[in-house]
C-alpha cells in the first residue's frame, strides 16, 4: 500500500508540472528539471517553514503586536502563542512556496544547484 501511494504521489507531481511549462523550446529537460525539484523542495519547504521560519516570524509578528519586537516579555508570550501557530500554518504554506519554487526555479536553471535548495522564500 504504501508502494502505490509513493508512486501515485511522483506520477502527480509529474502530471502537475509538465502541462503548466508547454511550448518552451527546451521542453523536455525543463519539465524532468522540474519534476524532479518538486519532490525534492516540497517536503524541504514544508518542513523548513514548520520547523522554523513560520514560527519565528509568527513570534516576532506577536512580540511586536503586544508592543516591543526585542521585550523578553513580549517574546515569551510571543512564543507560546506563535510557534504552536506557526508550526501548524507552515505545512501548507510550505507545501506552497516549495511547490512555487520548485517550478520557477526548476524549469529556468534544471538540475542545478538552485533548484534542490529552497532558500529566500518569504
Amino acid at each position: 500500500m504504501k508502494k502505490s501511494a509513493a508512486l501515485l504521489a511522483i506520477f502527480t507531481t509529474l502530471g502537475m508540472s509538465s502541462a503548466s511549462f508547454a511550448g518552451t523550446l527546451d521542453t523536455g529537460k525543463s519539465v524532468a528539471g522540474t519534476s524532479t525539484a518538486m519532490v525534492v523542495d516540497v517536503p524541504e519547504g514544508i518542513i523548513v517553514n514548520t520547523a522554523y521560519k513560520c514560527p519565528y516570524a509568527a513570534t516576532k509578528g506577536l512580540a511586536g503586536a503586544f508592543g516591543d519586537e526585542n521585550g523578553w516579555k513580549q517574546n515569551i508570550v510571543g512564543a507560546v502563542f506563535g510557534i504552536p501557530a506557526g508550526m501548524a500554518f507552515g505545512v501548507p504554506y510550505g507545501l506552497v512556496k516549495g511547490g512555487q519554487h520548485a517550478a520557477s526555479v526548476g524549469w529556468e536553471k534544471p538540475f542545478s544547484k538552485e533548484s534542490f535548495v529552497v532558500t529566500n522564500n518569504p
